[in-house]
């Protein structure tokens, strides 16, 4: 039986990546011991390692977005800021 630290250094990502993967449930969270820590067999490790091997093995496609002309981003600012205000209540001795 390993520790969530332990189980990550056998799969190869960080304790913080393999808790992320679990909150998000992109993995199957695994048995708890009677303090209710996570307790990792090897059968829970190599079916984390596979899911690693799935999860990297096409690369991501990174696209980065053009900036917005000054006047279309200025009409998005008004846009969102008008929407905002729209639902604005001041509360009691604001504005005066």
């Amino acid at each position: 039986m390993l520790s969530t630290v332990e189980a990550a250094k056998r799969i190869g990502v960080s304790k913080s990546t393999l808790l992320r993967w679990l909150d998000e449930g992109l993995v199957e969270d695994v048995e708890r011991d009677w303090r209710g820590w996570r307790v990792w067999c090897s059968d829970d490790v190599e079916r984390v390692k596979d899911f690693r091997e799935a999860y990297h093995s096409k690369p991501i496609r990174r696209t980065r977005r053009s900036p917005l002309p000054r006047t279309e981003f200025a009409r998005a600012v008004a846009q969102s800021m008008g929407s905002f205000a729209r639902g604005y209540v001041p509360g009691p001795g604001v504005g005066m």
